[in-house]
């Protein structure tokens, strides 16, 4: 049965310049009018696409409100950093405030004197590998002379003494018997006292752990010596040295 019009658009009623856009948008089955099931399919596309586009926007929206929130978080951070950084330098190997405070960290290096080992673990022993001393004091209680020796060996009594012997022939000693000092002989025989507890001349750095401190603990209650102090601000830099 014949479509009746008042149901259809007949494309050439339409101007020559849309009718083949209307034909590719509505026009579906190809007969050159624009049915009412065929104009409501358009519709319902049109809706859809719509939609489509509403959520695309609230998509790119969001996306672009993510990103310059990441921007600024970024940036902050980054001054943050950039601005704590003014606020410490680095001295050595050790990380400074303004006010030339150490900061602590993680790991804690304390240096020891020779006399020291005696009440520490075995391993801090073999660490040792350079031993440097003053020579004896002059009348001016001003040393004269350095050395600097190789260890060749190390004998260690636990808590009670140890002999250094260096590759050169020069022996140190030091016994709980003479707390106080331990005794340089050169190769040569000439013979002088130097004080424990100094670290400045000779020392070895390890890092603190429990068995350190105890081993620092007894060296003190044997000595009398504050081995929490040894090389630090309490030595005076002319105080006898290994």
């Amino acid at each position: 049965m014949p479509k009746m019009t008042r149901e259809t658009l007949s494309i050439d009623n339409f101007p020559n310049e849309v009718q083949g856009t209307l034909s590719e948008a509505f026009d579906k089955d190809g007969d050159g009018v624009i049915d009412c099931q065929e104009l409501v399919e358009a519709a319902n596309i049109y809706t859809q696409t719509k939609a489509t586009n509403s959520l695309l926007r609230k998509g790119v929206f969001f996306v672009a409100t993510l990103s310059v929130g990441l921007v600024g978080a970024i940036a902050g951070l980054t001054y943050g950093i950039v601005d704590a950084n003014k606020d410490t330098s680095v001295d050595g190997r050790v990380l400074m405030t303004k006010q030339q405070d150490p900061i602590s960290v993680s790991t804690n290096e304390v240096t020891l004197s020779l006399g020291t080992l005696p009440f520490l673990p075995f391993e801090v022993t073999s660490k040792v590998t350079d031993v440097a001393f003053g020579s004896e004091l002059n009348e001016n209680e001003i040393e004269n002379k350095m050395y600097f020796r190789k260890i060749l060996s190390i004998d260690i009594i636990p808590d009670a003494g140890l002999e250094l012997e260096t590759t050169a022939g020069d022996l140190i000693t030091w016994g709980i018997e003479n707390s106080a000092v331990v005794t340089v002989t050169l190769k040569d025989g000439t013979s002088w006292t130097k004080n424990v507890a100094c670290t400045q001349c000779t020392a070895v750095n390890v890092y603190s752990n429990s068995e350190i401190l105890e081993g620092l603990k007894n060296f003190e209650e044997a000595t009398g010596v504050d081995g929490r102090r040894l090389g630090g601000p309490g030595i005076h830099p002319d105080a006898d040295c290994f």
